[in-house]
Formats: structure tokens, sequence, C-alpha cells
């Protein structure tokens, strides 16, 4: 009889069952599905599946939160940060999705630097080999209680205690980058703009200096903050998936959708 009662303990009397987690897993796909319908039906029906294997890893990897709070601690105490982290929730995910690249030394492309988290964290890679930042560092329309200055102090001051000093930063609209840049990438981070018709621009210039086999990620997927819905970065960087669907192969869906390059 005790057996019998631990195993339905198990299957469902706490947070950490299988059930539970199941659950959990399902009820948060729903939600992204219900926020992907307003988009696009076709790539609701499309991305069903990766977002359900995208949010099994993160819901069964949560036993691994103490691993991932600690890493977001020595970041802390290391670097200077007056602002709130958006980044430190996705460092288990860009560790599994960095793995892929096989070792490779890399070469990190990131548009929207903001205080530098994602930035220190690439830069503390063993495999790193260089990073560029680019951003203009005056803020999007959700950005109207931010100050500037006091971030791109930030940026620079928490680089020079990176690692590797290997990095350079481009203070400017993210085209204009483009247009006078000639290296290729294997590791691109979309997180500039959120208006679609400069989502859509950084997508497609960063597929064009994007390595093959490279990745791309782009943040706040399923972030909408137009009231506008065709003005949100979902429309653009479907749009673009689209238009690139033979090139690209959609490695993992969940508020970041990232891509690996799968041909020149």
């Amino acid at each position: 009889m005790k057996l019998i009662k631990d195993f339905f303990l198990f299957l469902f009397g706490n947070r950490q069952s299988i059930i539970i987690k199941c659950l959990s897993v399902l009820k948060t796909a729903f939600k992204y599905l219900l926020s992907l319908s307003k988009v696009s039906l076709k790539h609701t029906i499309f991305l069903f599946p990766k977002i359900v294997k995208s949010q099994i890893f993160l819901e069964f990897y949560s036993t691994f939160n103490k691993t991932r709070i600690n890493k977001v601690a020595y970041f802390d105490k290391k670097y200077q940060f007056n602002y709130p982290d958006w980044f430190g929730g996705k460092i288990l995910v860009w560790e599994k999705i960095i793995k892929e690249l096989n070792d490779q030394k890399i070469d990190y492309l990131e548009i929207g630097s903001f205080e530098g988290r994602s930035t220190v964290f690439v830069s503390e890679l063993k495999n790193i080999n260089s990073v560029m930042c680019v951003d203009t560092f005056e803020g999007g329309d959700e950005h109207s209680s931010v100050n500037f200055k006091e971030v791109f102090n930030n940026l620079k001051n928490n680089l020079k205690k990176a690692p590797n000093q290997n990095y350079k930063i481009f203070k400017g609209k993210s085209n204009n980058f483009f247009i006078q840049n000639s290296k290729k990438f294997n590791l691109i981070y979309i997180d500039g703009s959120h208006f679609y018709e400069d989502v859509k621009l950084d997508f497609e210039n960063s597929l064009n200096y994007l390595k093959k086999g490279g990745v791309l990620i782009c943040d706040d997927f399923l972030w909408f903050f137009y009231k506008d819905i065709s003005n949100n970065p979902m429309r653009a960087i479907l749009e673009c998936y689209e238009k690139n669907k033979n090139n690209l192969e959609i490695i993992f869906v969940n508020y970041q959708i990232i891509f690996k390059k799968i041909s020149r």
C-alpha cells in the first residue's frame, strides 16, 4: 500500500513530479501558440512540435536552476550592472546551443549590448575568439527611463574585466555597422531595436555575415510591446525565416528563437 501511495505522490504530489512537469510544458506551449496565432496560423502549426521540444528542455532542466543561479551570482559579483537581468534565464539554453558549434573558435556579434550581460557571458567562454558589440546606446521606445550614458560606461568597464580582450564596440546603428563590415561570424545575437522594420533589416544583414553552420539567436520572439501586432519582432522574424527557410534550421523556440545556417 505504501508503495502505491509513494508512486502516486511521485507522479502527482510535488512540483518536481513527471506529470506536473508535462502539464507545465503543455500549458506554456499552448500559451506561446496563442501568441503565435496572432501573427501566423501556418507557423503556429509548424512550430508547435519545436516549441514543445524546447519547453521540455527548459522544464526538465529546471532541476539545474541552482547551477544557473550560481552562474548569475558569479557574473553579478564580478561585473557592474544597474538594470534588471533579462539574460540570466537564458544561460542554460545558450550553453546547450553553443556546444553545437563543435568547439569552433567563436567570432561573436551582438546587436544590442546594453550593459553587457550576454557580452561577458560569451567573453568568458573558453573557445571565444572575438567579440563585436553594436549598439546606438540611445535605446528604443521601451527605454524611456534608462540612463544610456551609464549603460555605455558599464559595458566598457565590464569588457575591461572580461578574460577575452579581443573585443570592439561599434556605437551607432546596426545597418551602418554592416555597411562597413567585412568579417563573418559564427554566433550572432539580435537584440537591438524591436520594431518590425529594424528587426527585419538586422536579420537579413546578419544572415549575410553568418558562416555556414553558424548560429543566429533572435531575442524577444514572443514580445508584444506595440499595440499593432504587425510592428513587433515576431512578424519580421517569421517573414525572414520564410524567405530563407532552405538555408535555416530552427533549433530552439521559446521567448527566443534560434536558427542554424545550413548552407553558405
